[in-house]
């Protein structure tokens, strides 16, 4: 179909309703006319200004969340790299249970925690505070416990990460 036709479907559907405002009064024809306007604007706000004006306020908090997050490790590099000493204790017999009292000690719970024999288990923590999570995992090798792969990932609340890691001895 051409563009002409679609032209004449239009008016011909657009035809009653048309000949009703023209069979209105001139003081309706203007109420309408401004109901229309405002209609229009009210649209435009909730179709192209809200949305817009959401997302970049979010965008805004994201930036504040994550500029928080590197100001802590700035502010908290030193310590994390100083606090070996050069020292390096020795693992416990039963290290599997010492991985989940020293998280307990760090005020850190762990979602899943699924030992692999006597050489390595894969823990789980989720919303738990990215620092303390930091510093768990250093305390953990500084004691000589290996971490062979570790998945960190923001949590839901500021400051929080989701850790997935497997430990070895």
């Amino acid at each position: 179909m051409s563009l002409a036709s679609y032209q004449q479907q239009l008016q011909q559907r657009l035809l009653p309703a048309v000949q009703w405002y023209q069979s209105r009064e001139p003081r309706e024809q203007l109420v309408l006319k401004i109901l229309g306007a405002v209609f229009i604007v009210v649209l435009l706000y909730w179709i192209l200004w809200a949305p817009s004006v959401s997302a970049r306020d979010q965008a805004m908090q994201r930036y504040v969340s994550n500029m928080q997050t590197l100001e802590w490790i700035q502010a908290n590099a030193s310590a994390v790299r100083g606090a070996s000493n050069g020292k390096s204790p020795s693992l416990p017999r039963n290290w599997v249970s010492e991985v989940s009292r020293s998280a307990n000690a760090f005020g850190l719970t762990l979602k899943g925690f699924t030992p692999d024999g006597n050489a390595s288990v894969r823990i789980q923590m989720e919303d738990q505070p990215a620092g303390q999570s930091i510093l768990w995992l250093q305390s953990l090798q500084e004691k000589g416990v290996q971490i062979s792969n570790l998945e960190m990932t923001p949590g839901d609340k500021s400051g929080t990460a989701t850790v997935r890691a497997t430990l070895q001895q």
